[in-house]
Formats: structure tokens, C-alpha cells, sequence
């Protein structure tokens, strides 16, 4: 009784506790992994739209530059296009719905997955003919 039939197949007891063992190592090692990778996903978004908050006010300044055509933050915002489910809210101010960008007179505000993010920028397109300048609030989520 002691020796196993040759047609007996299976795992024993012992063979299935270690792959159960092993398993939960595994998973106590990755997960707090993937949970640090979340917030670190957002903050790249977030720059990602800062980049083309950039790219837009850019493109607004050179406009300036030969025509004359003055542009502000809500400018800025209007011809930018967004991915990712980011919506322009004209009227958000500071507190915008979740996945939504609006500005108000001095910044740039962003509700992404969970994160608020802001952006402080300076209008100096009315005086010199440097762009306007936006900036990583510190006391946002970046």
C-alpha cells in the first residue's frame, strides 16, 4: 500500500502547500511594487499634458509674435488637444470635475485619476515678448 500504482497521477499535499507558499511570496514582493507604479503612471501623465500645455503656449507665442494676437491661459487650454479622457472644463476654476483641466487667473488645474495637479503659470505676453511661463505647483500631487 505504501508504493503508488503506476497509473496514479496527481500532486501530493506537500507539492501543492509549496507552490501556495511560493505564490504568496511572489505576490507580497509584486503588489506593493505595482502599487508604487500607479502614483508614479499619473505623475508621468500629468507632465505629459504639462509638455503639451508647453507646446501649445509655444505655438500661441509665435502667433503672437508676428501678429500681434494677445492669448491667455484659457487660450492655452482651447487649443490644446487631450488624450487619455482629459476634458477642457471652461468654468471649473479651481476645482475641477475628475478628468477635467480648467484654469483660473493664475493657474492651471488638472483632476486626473485621483490627483489634483497645478500648474502656476505668468502671462508675460502683454509686456515683453517672452512666453508665458507655466510651472509644477509644489503643493500639488507632483
Amino acid at each position: 500500500m505504501l508504493s503508488r500504482l503506476k497509473s496514479e497521477k496527481g500532486f501530493t499535499l506537500i507539492e501543492l502547500i509549496m507552490v501556495i507558499v511560493i505564490l504568496g511570496i511572489i505576490a507580497g514582493v509584486a503588489i506593493p511594487k505595482f502599487l508604487s507604479l500607479s502614483g508614479a503612471a499619473k505623475t508621468s501623465a500629468a507632465r505629459g499634458i504639462g509638455g503639451a500645455l508647453s507646446g501649445s503656449i509655444m505655438s500661441l507665442h509665435a502667433n503672437y509674435l508676428l501678429n500681434a494676437t494677445t492669448y491667455d491661459a484659457n487660450d492655452v487650454l482651447n487649443s490644446t488637444s487631450f488624450a487619455g479622457g482629459v476634458n477642457h472644463e471652461p468654468a471649473g476654476g479651481a476645482t475641477p470635475g475628475s478628468g477635467n483641466i480648467s484654469n483660473d487667473a493664475s493657474s492651471i488645474y488638472l483632476n486626473y485619476k485621483g490627483g489634483n495637479f497645478i500648474w502656476d503659470y505668468t502671462d508675460l505676453n502683454q509686456t515683453t515678448d517672452n512666453a508665458m511661463e507655466i510651472s509644477e505647483n509644489t503643493s500639488s500631487d507632483f
